[in-house]
């Protein structure tokens, strides 16, 4: 395995779990209303339909023969994408709201179907995904999918210290994921040149 590579999937799958966004706000609800368990539950949930699509890519991959023009083109796409979250992200990190919400009675089937009928979720797997596993293989998803997890798994204790009187911690946290965000938005870009200058 390329540690290297497994690496940046770590850092890739932190990036798209930290920014605000439903399962965010959801986990949220659970940790601060219920308990770190329910927050989790309901990240765990998210991760289970990423897995799905993760499947679902996989065969698609196997599937379509991809040429270099057509892994490029997604590669673009990626880098769109890529580019229009961080800058969710960052509009989002002025609106910070770390009060509790209504919670939820089944956070593991809540995050679930949020994640299987969210549309970027499915849109991120039809484009970065696919390009990553045709351009890559399977051991950066292997990191994605290890990235996520320390979220899931960190992110309900870090609202418990964070409460209401913390706020600058999170937005750090955006900050961070914004520049993540934007490093694999201009490698999409290069990937994408390469592919298609040698098409």
């Amino acid at each position: 395995m390329d540690f290297g590579v497994y690496l940046a999937g770590v850092a890739l799958g932190l990036s798209l779990a930290a920014p605000p966004g439903p399962i965010n706000a959801l986990m949220a609800a659970q940790a601060i209303s219920k308990s770190r368990l329910n927050g989790f539950l309901t990240g765990l949930g998210a991760m289970t339909a990423d897995a799905a699509f993760l499947v679902l890519t996989y065969f698609l991959s196997g599937l379509l023969a991809l040429n270099e023009f057509a892994r490029g083109s997604l590669s673009l796409v990626s880098f769109i994408l890529m580019l229009f979250l961080a800058y969710l992200t960052w509009r989002s990190s002025r609106q910070i709201d770390l009060t509790p919400k209504k919670s939820v009675h089944i956070p593991y089937l809540t995050g679930l179907t949020v994640g299987l009928t969210n549309p970027f979720q499915l849109s991120w797997w039809m484009s970065a995904g696919l390009s990553l596993i045709s351009s890559i293989g399977i051991v950066i998803i292997f990191g994605f999918f290890t990235g996520i997890l320390v979220w899931i798994t960190t992110f309900p204790s870090l609202l418990a210290w964070v409460g209401n009187k913390r706020p600058w911690v999170y937005r750090a946290v955006i900050y961070f994921s914004v520049g993540l965000l934007i490093v694999f938005a201009l490698w999409f870009f290069y990937n994408a040149m390469a592919l298609l200058r040698s098409f």
